[in-house]
């Protein structure tokens, strides 16, 4: 499926930021680095607005059809008025504004930035600053569905209930502490779903009228011509509003692949563009996908292409509904009530027509089979679970099919583990590790330049080899990242030594681990043959990075 790139007359000429569908149009609101918020009419393929600012733009949100509010490297929120172009700041962080939402229910903006502090501006009372929360950390990403709020600080995620603000209702920690890059919060569920910088995925999704929630974690690595996995960043994660557990990612090589989150299959894949996924959104009505590709001021290697947005219009292939009436697939999804027109019930099977589409329940299976093509694509046949749109109504089910390819999500378990994880690397800091020159390090000494173009510091790091213990510098943009590496240490029981150095340790299995040397380090070197050769039980603890293992301590425990 190849979407078609919007065009515009004046081309973007920096990183684009974010892109967002308003409430009940196919109206695209653009923000960007260079620094301009755009509003696209996309059924009409023409800009409507194109409204300056005096520093490049990070994040923007509808209020509604004809209001927005843009997030800026100055620290500034602007609220727009989308029809006649006029904007007026109204309020200010402390350092760069990195997100921003708005809340119909507060009828507040809800903002996050470098200064490490979550804002609420009232725009309708007297007292534009509602309440400020000083967090430990620069927030990463936000998002906010209804009441509540879900923000990304470092490797964990913070919930908090907008209805009571003073404490974080819940805080759940990524595994490995491996760093967060966005967050998206689901819209007609309670749950979310994180994207990491080494490419996974975790979900977290709660059925109000079903104990079978889901909660689990996946390699998103899409496929590749030569066979291999990417284990690159997710940017990005958007939720179709109407069709029950679909979603995309968006990943820092360029790749967009849709997903069933309830049985965990892949249901097809974009093609990849020439640029990182920036920003993805859908449509009011989950038809229509807009992917942002442009470069995200995230990796050193980055080449700077000019920014492209395309738009997929989703077809029923591509949601898995059936080609013809002839063919028949098995339907899954959660419970929610849509408008009957007739229930025929039979002893093994209930024949259900809506107005969508005809569906044949098997009692035996507990599943759906379409027998007529649908008028509207299947988006159209997810209604909000909590609306009664007829006093005649059925349980029914929202329906989301199989795909026809054997992509199943992998478990945390079967993901497998790569050596080095991408971190920011202003965020790494002294004592904390980092390849430099390919080689694994720890941080020493890190300081920090002043801002340069496009709001870049930079940051000087000096390491020490960890095996080696060579010194090594590295100078990198504190916006992007650096690879970061796994390290490990195992303890092991020392059993002998041999004439030729190497060490044969005791696993916790009971196996024999006979493939490392004696350190080089002539004080441990000396600790060990004296201890050994005192008969004594000895403990060595070994470290091991990026495919080396190294002896780096030892214990006594005590004479045999």
């Amino acid at each position: 499926m190849n979407g078609s790139c919007l065009e515009f007359k004046n081309p973007i000429q920096d990183a684009i930021s974010r892109v967002r569908f308003a409430p009940q149009s196919n109206n695209l609101l653009i923000s960007s680095w260079d620094p301009c918020l755009r509003l696209y009419d996309v059924d009409c393929s023409q800009l409507r607005l194109e409204a300056p600012s005096e520093a490049a733009l990070l994040d923007c949100c509808f209020q509604e059809e004809s209001v927005a509010f843009s997030a800026a490297s100055d620290g500034s929120i602007t609220r727009y008025d989308l029809h006649s172009g006029i904007s007026n700041k109204i309020g200010n962080h402390d350092d760069i504004a990195t997100c921003v939402e708005y809340s119909t229910e507060t009828r507040q903006v809800i903002t996050a930035g470098f200064d490490k502090k979550i804002i609420a501006w009232d725009i309708f009372g007297a007292k534009p600053l509602v309440y400020l929360r000083n967090l430990d950390a620069e927030v990463e990403s936000m998002s906010l569905s209804g009441y509540e709020l879900i923000i990304a600080v470092g490797s964990s995620v913070d919930i908090y209930d907008l209805r009571n603000s003073d404490k974080c209702v819940q805080s759940n920690k990524f595994c490995m502490d491996v760093p967060i890059r966005c967050v998206s919060s689901i819209p007609y569920l309670k749950g979310y779903a994180v994207g990491s910088v080494d490419g996974r995925v975790k979900l977290e999704i709660s059925y109000p009228s079903s104990s079978n929630n889901i909660g689990y974690m996946f390699r998103c690595h899409p496929r590749s011509r030569d066979g291999r996995n990417h284990l690159v960043p997710v940017n990005d994660i958007a939720f179709n509003p109407f069709i029950s557990g679909a979603f995309v990612t968006g990943d820092n090589v360029g790749y967009v692949t849709a997903w069933d989150a309830k049985s965990r299959r892949r249901l097809f894949e974009l093609p990849d563009c020439a640029n990182s996924i920036a920003s993805l959104t859908y449509n009011n009505e989950g038809q229509i996908l807009a992917v942002a590709s442009s470069h995200t001021y995230q990796e050193a290697t980055e080449i700077e292409k000019p920014p492209q947005i395309f738009v997929h219009k989703l077809e029923e292939s591509h949601l898995g509904s059936v080609s013809d009436g002839s063919s028949s697939r098995k339907i899954t999804g959660r419970v929610c009530q849509i408008n009957l027109f007739e229930l025929t019930l039979g002893p093994k099977e209930a024949h259900v027509e809506t107005s969508q589409a005809e569906y044949q329940f098997h009692a035996l299976t507990n599943s759906f089979t379409l027998l007529t093509l649908p008028r509207f694509p299947t988006s159209k046949l997810c209604f909000d679970p909590y609306l009664s749109l007829s006093p005649k109504t059925c349980e029914f089910f929202s329906f989301v099919a199989m795909s026809d390819e054997d992509h199943h999500f992998e478990s945390k378990a079967d993901a497998g583990a790569s050596k080095t994880f991408p971190q920011q690397a202003g965020t790494i800091r002294k004592n904390g590790h980092i390849v430099i020159k390919s080689r694994p390090c720890k941080v020493v000494e890190v300081s920090t330049s002043k801002t340069g173009k496009h709001g870049h510091a930079k940051c000087h790091f000096v390491g020490i080899d960890i095996f080696t213990g060579k010194k090594v510098e590295d100078i990198v943009p504190s916006s992007h990242n650096c690879d970061v590496p796994h390290v490990n240490r195992t303890d092991y029981q020392l059993i002998d030594i041999s004439e030729d150095g190497f060490v044969s340790l005791l696993t916790e299995s009971g196996n024999t681990k006979d493939d490392l040397r004696l350190p080089t380090d002539e004080f441990l070197l000396t600790q060990i043959k004296t201890g050994f050769a005192e008969g004594k039980d000895l403990i060595v603890t070994v470290m091991s990075a990026m495919g080396e293992e190294q002896i780096c301590a030892l214990k006594d425990i005590g004479p045999k």
